[in-house]
């Protein structure tokens, strides 16, 4: 896939441009997360600061087209209906 700067609407269709920009979008979420090895869209287990366990697909709060680094620590995350924060984890482990 090849990375563009603007949206071409008008080259294959009007969907198109918005599919391939939802694709990229993705991509660089995925790339963010890699960062602090968050398994965004695995089945994990995170155990957060209180001894409280969660089990479920981890997910982002909000959608983000960015993911700061210096602002990563507030990242809010989803995960078995619970949101928190990325400075809340102990310890985050893929089940797949």
């Amino acid at each position: 896939m090849e990375l563009q700067g603007e949206l071409g609407f008008s080259e294959n269709g009007p969907d198109e441009g918005y599919t391939q920009w939802v694709a990229l979008r993705k991509i660089a979420v995925e790339e963010a997360a890699q960062k602090p090895n968050l398994p965004l869209g695995h089945p994990t287990e995170v155990w957060l600061r209180g001894g409280i366990r969660l089990r479920g697909t981890l997910r982002l709060a909000n959608e983000v087209l960015f993911i700061e680094e210096e602002r990563f620590r507030e990242l809010s995350i989803v995960l078995d209906g619970v949101t928190f924060t990325y400075s809340e984890i102990e310890s985050c482990l893929r089940l797949d």
